[in-house]
């Protein structure tokens, strides 16, 4: 699942940095380094206000190359349930992650640019009414400084139809709320 909220990002866009620069050269010199996971989940929790039961099943395949470039290929499929009425949407994504940070020395910053190639986000009933779906390419970009790791600024590219990115990230609660309520 990909959708994330701007304070997210953020701190997500955060901890890339750190890791990254507690990541000795000579490690990010060699082989790239891969992982694959296939997970199923299940656990209560709260989403958009409502509380929920979360189903959760998918499967990623991570590299982290040499140059600090990651890509992640991956499929997830989230089932949440009202378990106060039974109403349930399946929320769903699958495609490419690609990332690689750009350090511009002579402005003392570095910068995250992230792109999500497929399905970021489908929202759809339990029934298969589809509420919601980001499709294409969508790129964010994260400034940070790099002496200090201070957020400086981001931007957002879109190519495909991406109304939540469009609707800046508010449409997923209203349709979650709509469809669980």
């Amino acid at each position: 699942m990909h959708h994330l909220t701007r304070p997210i990002r953020r701190a997500l866009l955060g901890a890339v940095v750190a890791a990254l620069a507690i990541v000795p050269a000579s490690a990010l010199a060699a082989q790239p380094t891969k992982f694959h996971d296939n997970f199923t989940d299940s656990f209560s929790g709260e989403l958009c206000g409502i509380a929920v039961d979360f189903k959760v099943v998918g499967t990623d395949n991570f590299f982290l190359l040499a140059n600090g470039t990651f890509k992640s290929t991956s499929s997830v499929r989230v089932t949440v349930t009202n378990p106060l009425n039974g109403k349930s949407v399946v929320i769903s994504s699958a495609g490419q992650v690609t990332g690689q940070p750009i350090i511009d020395e002579q402005a003392g910053t570095i910068t995250f640019a992230t792109s999500f190639k497929g399905l970021p986000e489908k929202i759809q009933t339990a029934k298969g009414a589809v509420q919601l779906r980001d499709a294409g390419v969508i790129t964010f970009s994260a400034t940070f400084d790099l002496n200090t790791g201070e957020f400086i600024s981001a931007q957002t590219l879109v190519r495909g139809p991406h109304p939540e990115a469009e609707s800046d990230f508010t449409l997923f609660c209203d349709v979650i709320t709509q469809a669980l309520s």
